[in-house]
């Protein structure tokens, strides 16, 4: 059960960290998100979300997250190691289950080359 784990370390949550990725990092846009991603330091893949009220009220934006979350956790191993990831959901994002979830990441993983 231990690949299946979600450890704190695996976000982004200090302002340092984010703002390193979105300084060294590059930006991919999908219909649906705007990603920035950085090689980071270590084997760690590390996720951050920033979602706005566009988006929806506060119900839809956490629901958005925890689905963004689980679909990265899900699909993790797929990434290249030690990558950063900052996804932004447009206004009007589509994503409404896991599946859609998933296949968002997947072609930001796609466009972007994050793939091993």
């Amino acid at each position: 059960m231990k690949q299946f784990a979600f450890p704190r370390t695996s976000r982004l949550r200090l302002k340092k960290d984010f703002e390193a990725v979105f300084d060294a990092g590059r930006k991919t846009v999908t219909r649906d998100l705007v990603t920035w991603n950085a090689p980071g330091v270590g084997t760690e893949k590390k996720i951050g979300l920033m979602v706005s009220k566009k988006t929806g009220g506060a119900v839809d934006r956490n629901r958005l997250k925890r689905l963004l979350r689980e679909a990265f956790r899900l699909s993790k191993s797929e990434l290249k190691e030690g990558t950063r990831l900052i996804v932004y959901p447009k206004a009007g994002c589509a994503v409404k289950n896991l599946a859609q979830a998933g296949a968002a990441l997947d072609e930001v993983r796609r466009k972007a080359r994050l793939g091993k």
